[in-house]
C-alpha cells in the first residue's frame, strides 16, 4: 500500500481515500494515481460508499505534480495513469464523495469532476491552468465539463483560466452541494452513511444509470441496461426491508 494513500475503514462500511502529500498539496504523480485505482478496484465491490480528500485543509490536490514534468511529448504519459483513476472513480460500484478545501487544480478537478458528489467548502479554490501550461487537457474531461456546466463556462474556465471560490464553483455546478468550513466533514459523513445503509442495489443501479447517461446518452441499449438496473433494485431484498421501514415511519 502506498504512503501517499491512506485508506481508513469508517462506520457503515464507508471508506476513506487520502491523498497524503501535504508537502506539495497533494499533488498527484503516478505512483499516486496508481494507487487510487487500485484501492477502488480491490474495496470498491465492498464499499457502501467512498470519500475522496486531501490530507489537511489547506488542499483537496493542487494537480499533476510539475516536477514529475519534463516539457516534451513525454509528459502526454501521465494520461493513462490520470485516465486509470478516473476510470476507477466512474467505475467504482460505490458512490464516491470527494470532500473539497482548498486548492483543487488541474488534475485535481479532474478527480473530483469523476466523483459522484463534490462537497465543499467557501475557501474552495478550483482553475484548470493547462492552457497557460501549454497542456490541451483529456478530451474525457473537457467533455464531462461541457455536460457539468455547459459550453461557455467550461471555455471560460479552460482558456481564460479563472480561480473559482466555493460559491461560485458552486453556482456553476461543479460543486453539488457548498457547506460552511467547520461543517464539511460532519455533512460529508451525514451523506455518506445515508448512502451506505440504503440498499446498495438501489444505490449502484442509480450511479451506474448516470454514468450511461454522461456516456453515451440515451441509446436503446442503455435504456435497456438501466431497465434491467431498475427491476434488479425492485427485487431487491434491501429495498423491501427499506420500504417497510420508510412505511413503518409514515404509519407511526
Amino acid at each position: 500500500m502506498s504512503d501517499s494513500l491512506l485508506r481508513e475503514w469508517g462506520d457503515e462500511g464507508v471508506l476513506t481515500l487520502t491523498l497524503n502529500r501535504p508537502e506539495r498539496r497533494n499533488a498527484v504523480d503516478p505512483e499516486l494515481l496508481s494507487a487510487v485505482a487500485r484501492a477502488l478496484r480491490e474495496e470498491g465491490e465492498r464499499a457502501g460508499a467512498v470519500i475522496l480528500r486531501g490530507a489537511g485543509d489547506e488542499a483537496f490536490s493542487a494537480g499533476y505534480d510539475l516536477s514529475r514534468l519534463t516539457g516534451t511529448a513525454s509528459d502526454l504519459d501521465a494520461d493513462g495513469v490520470i485516465g486509470e483513476a478516473a476510470n476507477a472513480l466512474r467505475e467504482c460500484p460505490a458512490p464516491v464523495i470527494a470532500r473539497l478545501r482548498g486548492h483543487c487544480h488541474g488534475a485535481g478537478v479532474e478527480l473530483a469532476m469523476n466523483c459522484d458528489l463534490r462537497i465543499a467548502s467557501p475557501d474552495l479554490r478550483m482553475s484548470v491552468p493547462a492552457v497557460g501550461l501549454g497542456v490541451v487537457y483529456r478530451y474525457q474531461f473537457v467533455a464531462r465539463l461541457v455536460q457539468t456546466c455547459g459550453l461557455a463556462r467550461t471555455a471560460d474556465l479552460l482558456l481564460a483560466m479563472p480561480e473559482l471560490d466555493g460559491e461560485r464553483a458552486h453556482a456553476w455546478g461543479l460543486v453539488t452541494e457548498l457547506v460552511p468550513a467547520p461543517d464539511v466533514d460532519a455533512r460529508i459523513e451525514k451523506v455518506a452513511a445515508r448512502l451506505a445503509s440504503a440498499p446498495r442495489a438501489a444505490v449502484r443501479g442509480t450511479k451506474a444509470s448516470l454514468n450511461l447517461l454522461a456516456a453515451r446518452g440515451v441509446a436503446s441499449a442503455d435504456l435497456e441496461r438501466a431497465q434491467e438496473l431498475r427491476a434488479e433494485a425492485a427485487a431487491s431484498p434491501e429495498r423491501q426491508q427499506a420500504l417497510r421501514r420508510r412505511q413503518k415511519k409514515v404509519s407511526g
